[in-house]
């Protein structure tokens, strides 16, 4: 019933719950894919802006070198060595101005279609014009008609010993009055100093790897932000491994845009693999929240059905233990629905059944208390009392004192019995009415009996019921000692056991019982214990039998129920070994 209670309540939480999780992550993964798309053609579109506004700066900028006049005629190399000197400092100091309003530029050069130029760089570097010409893109750009360029990315093996460095070149075809080409500007730039890019973009391209790639309209490569932050070196990849994204289109979110100035493509890649990290991410906080919340449903359908069928195993068993004679209540709160009425309605019955038990019980009480007076009846006559008392009298009267005396512990010994019921009798009266009992026997029979005793103190003041040893210790003395005239010693030991329980032992060294007798007196204590057995055997009439061992078993088994017990231990030449119990009672 448990399980179908926890899969029933688990289903219907549970399905629910992955249903409406998968939706929520298709949902957020899509919004986002959205989200990177839209911010993404943000950076596209401001970062095609800025490259418009590059081109324009450098478009003013060298439009600037050509307000002087004879800007081209002035590099021509046939002239006095003076006037060459001459004309290399003005063009110094208009290409330092230049280089002062834009930091960034690293070199420029200033040649006419002669092949006669000036160069300056930042760092003093050289340039080599045979092997600038051999240059893949001079070549292309000297087949284009365009007015300005941007160069793709390029190496810098036409300047002396510095083949490994990665520029862009920014040019300008100069025209003469007639519209002739009379020569070109160049300016070298690094590939960082094309565009700035903002905060907001180097964080998201640090948490998504998004990098721009900036393409001329033939497709070559003009920009790509991971060679220009250093993440990888040009050496190292080439062009078609910074554009695979090109080659590759489902494995990457590109967003484009084509700049007005020169048409230039800004590409701005996110590898899908990033997003799916991202993705994955929400998968897995997804996973985790449906797990957590799959282990809480779960544990409180376990909850909800242990509390449930808690108390139908608790009604269960206690139905169990009420066929074994065990009346217990079902203590745990219920509530007010149909189980909690079932459990309550069960107490009920029960309680009625243990009152109409407790009835039954009483009236045998009642039997078993009339049976232990009847047999106690035996041994308590009141008129022996009286008339021991008046023959004591008589004795003293005639002079008599060791009659006397015989009378008295006598009457002692009576007034015991005739007291037995008193709630406060203890071990210490008890052996008290022994010593006055072997005192008599001894004055009959010439001090023939030795009695010792050997008590725990801890049990001396312990409460016991009356005329408890009397009859074992006449029994000792009368199949003992008497009929062979030997003397006899009879040893009285106590002790408190295990289990709260009193322990005597009455031991004399007589000459016992033969094997059959002492059978048969065990057989018969055994009946005077077994109250069923016994009534069964005897049919009631307990009462016509004689004081005795039996009688002691049957008044331990009224007064102390199975907790007070008789047993013969041994009987034989070495003499007779009685074993007495009784719970302690302070």
């Amino acid at each position: 019933m448990a399980s179908k209670l926890i899969f029933v309540f688990s289903m219907v939480s549970v399905i629910p719950l992955l249903i409406s999780s998968f939706v929520l992550y298709r949902i957020s993964a899509i919004s986002l894919e959205a989200a990177m798309e839209e911010t993404t053609s943000i950076f596209s579109s401001q970062i095609a802006s800025d490259m418009n506004a590059f081109v324009s700066d450098y478009d003013s900028l060298t439009k600037s070198l050509l307000v002087n006049g004879g800007l081209m005629d002035n590099l021509d190399t046939n002239i006095p060595i003076s006037q060459q000197i001459k004309n290399k400092l003005y063009y110094r100091e208009i290409v330092m101005k230049l280089m002062t309003m834009e930091s960034e530029i690293q070199s420029i050069t200033i040649m006419n279609e002669a092949g006669e130029y000036y160069q300056y760089d930042r760092n003093g570097k050289t340039l080599n014009y045979e092997e600038l010409i051999q240059q893949k893109w001079f070549l292309n750009q000297q087949k284009q008609s365009d007015t300005l360029f941007l160069t793709p990315l390029h190496d810098c093996s036409y300047y002396d010993k510095n083949k490994d460095q990665i520029i862009v070149t920014f040019g300008r075809k100069v025209y003469g009055k007639n519209g002739k080409y009379a020569g070109l500007i160049l300016i070298d730039l690094p590939p960082a100093s094309i565009i700035k890019l903002s905060d907001a973009f180097l964080l998201e391209r640090n948490q998504y790897n998004i990098k721009i790639n900036i393409t001329d309209a033939k497709g070559g490569l003009i920009y790509d932000s991971d060679l220009s932050s250093g993440r990888v070196n040009y050496s190292e990849i080439n062009k078609e491994e910074l554009l695979m994204y090109q080659k590759n289109p489902n494995n990457y979110l590109v967003i484009e845009e084509t700049t007005k100035q020169l048409g230039m493509k800004v590409n701005t890649v996110i590898p899908r693999s990033t997003m799916f990290l991202r993705i994955g991410f929400i998968q897995k906080v997804t996973l985790l929240l449906v797990v957590i919340l799959i282990v809480v449903i779960i544990s409180a359908a376990i909850l909800f059905s242990k509390r449930m069928v808690h108390l139908i195993r608790k009604l269960q068993n206690s139905m169990k233990c009420l066929e074994g004679g065990n009346y217990e209540l079902i203590t745990d709160s219920v509530g007010n629905d149909e189980i909690g009425s079932l459990v309550k309605s069960y107490n009920h019955m029960v309680g009625k059944m243990e009152a109409l038990i407790e009835e039954v019980y009483q009236a045998g009480v009642r039997q078993k208390n009339a049976q232990f007076l009847a047999l106690r009846t035996q041994i308590n006559p009141h008129f022996l009392f009286n008339t021991l008392e008046s023959i004591r009298i008589k004795a003293i009267l005639n002079g008599d004192d060791a009659v006397a005396d015989m009378v008295k512990m006598l009457a002692k010994i009576f007034r015991t019995v005739l007291d037995s019921d008193k709630k406060n009798y203890r071990v210490r009266d008890e052996l008290e009415n022994i010593r006055s009992y072997i005192q008599l026997q001894n004055i009959r029979f010439d001090n023939v009996i030795t009695l010792r005793e050997d008590i725990d103190p801890q049990i001396y003041d312990a409460r016991i019921m009356s005329i408890l040893f009397q009859p074992v210790v006449e029994n000792c003395f009368k199949y003992g000692s008497k009929e062979s005239g030997i003397p006899i010693q009879i040893l009285i030991t106590g002790q408190l056991a295990e289990e709260n329980m009193m322990v005597f032992t009455i031991r004399d060294d007589g000459q016992g019982m033969t094997p059959e007798r002492l059978e048969a007196v065990r057989r018969e204590l055994y009946l005077a214990q077994d109250v069923e057995i016994q009534e069964e055997k005897s049919g009631g009439e307990s009462a016509s039998h004689r004081i005795g061992l039996r009688n002691i078993a049957e008044r331990l088994h009224l007064r102390y129920g199975s907790d007070g017990k008789l047993r013969i231990v041994s009987s034989d030449e070495q003499g007779t070994v009685v074993e007495i119990h009784v719970p302690y009672v302070d």
